[in-house]
């Protein structure tokens, strides 16, 4: 037996036995009795917190996504647990629970929050498939929708497009973070790899993660893209890279540049959500300006690249053509120019920055962006980990 072979086999028999150990020991953690004063300030940023009881768990996505279940418990996500938070006198949920009284922020990113059960609020161990797509719970949750392709169990094939349209539409309101949505997908991975908080800090959490880069990690063991073949875990989401006919190389290339529109909301938002504005001149928020600042930086380099003139092969794109970068870096220098910045600043450019990355993304699908592929990805590295053939 072949050594990939046997750890197939491993991983299936594991699989096989997680329902029947979830259920004699709950497959969660106990939350703390009280939530922290701020628990309405989460981690994950969004605007309205999702209620704890639509989170159903990775558990019920096996039915149809078997393989990247499988491909999730290879992972350092899965690995990356709540429970090896906890343990040692100087651990960061130590110093956090003394500073507040419980570790809820550390679940937000570490685990996944669930209903509560028997009177005690629980967490799923691991960062799982909601954690990234979503909380899929709930009446109107996206979970019994998203794979509904139409009446008398259509085919997916055979959906219209009328129905995937209202779909899609129902799934995003809904909260779901579809693969399309390259920038939503990127801000919501940075919301846990950029760490502004300012409790988790003073605990002595890092305050970012600037070296992080998500391709390389898309590319490697977090990718998991077998929804049209389960035998083959492809290079990029086969349902969008059908549907629109982007790609692998050319969405790699599009998620370089969003991921910096992201680094730049997400910095920004975790400004707005300082405590005071006295804070405004504290270790978070010079942290997240370098951020700011960093990502900036890279936008102006991008375009620059972008707008020269290029050989008979390449392309060379319009000033037009590369607006959202260039005015991502005009908000940043308008943002920098200010005397005393606020919240509220902050809050006004990270709209800006939102509304921009979705402009870029509109208006490039990665064809015209051959140009980064040469001067930028070939010193990304190697992809990160190993990205599982069931």
């Amino acid at each position: 037996m072949t050594h990939s072979r046997e750890r197939k086999r491993i991983f299936l028999v594991v699989l096989l036995l997680i329902p029947l150990f979830a259920g004699l020991t709950g497959y969660a953690l106990e939350a703390d009795d009280e939530p922290a004063d701020d628990a309405d300030v989460s981690i994950r940023q969004t605007d309205v917190l999702p209620d704890r009881s639509h989170f159903v768990g990775a558990r019920v996505c096996i039915d149809c996504h078997r393989s990247e279940y499988i491909s999730w418990l290879n992972s350092a996500h899965y690995n990356n647990n709540a429970i090896r938070l906890e343990g040692t006198e100087n651990s960061i949920d130590t110093r956090y629970r003394e500073l507040t009284g419980n570790v809820d922020l550390c679940y937000t990113c570490h685990a996944l929050p669930k209903a509560e059960r028997f009177g005690r609020r629980l967490v799923e161990s691991g960062t799982s498939c909601e954690s990234c797509h979503g909380a899929a719970g709930g009446e109107n949750g996206w979970l019994n929708r998203h794979a509904v392709y139409g009446p008398n169990v259509t085919r997916m094939e055979h959906e219209s497009a009328d129905h995937l349209a209202a779909r899609v539409a129902h799934c995003e309101e809904a909260g779901m973070i579809r693969s399309e949505r390259q920038f939503e997908v990127a801000r919501n991975c940075l919301s846990c790899h950029i760490v502004g908080h300012p409790q988790l800090i003073e605990a002595g959490h890092n305050t970012s993660f600037r070296n992080f880069s998500l391709i390389p990690y898309m590319l490697g063991e977090v990718r998991h893209n077998f929804h049209l073949d389960q035998h083959h875990n492809a290079k990029a989401p086969t349902l969008d890279s059908n549907r629109r006919g982007v790609s692998p190389a050319e969405r790699v290339r599009v998620y370089f540049i969003v991921e910096q529109f992201a680094r730049m909301n997400v910095a920004l938002n975790w400004i707005t959500r300082l405590p005071d504005e006295e804070s405004m001149d504290g270790e978070v928020a010079d942290a997240m300006l370098r951020i700011f600042d960093d990502a900036a930086g890279e936008l102006e380099e991008f375009a620059e690249v972008l707008l020269e003139e290029q050989n008979a092969d390449g392309v060379t794109l319009t000033d037009e053509q590369v607006a959202p970068l260039l005015a991502a870096v005009e908000t940043f220098e308008e943002f920098d120019e200010l005397e005393s910045p606020t919240r509220a600043d902050a809050a006004v450019a990270a709209k800006k920055i939102e509304t921009l990355a979705t402009e870029f993304h509109q208006a490039h699908d990665g064809r015209l962006l051959e140009v980064l592929d040469v001067e930028f990805l070939e010193d990304l590295g190697d992809a990160v980990g190993d990205a599982l053939e069931p």
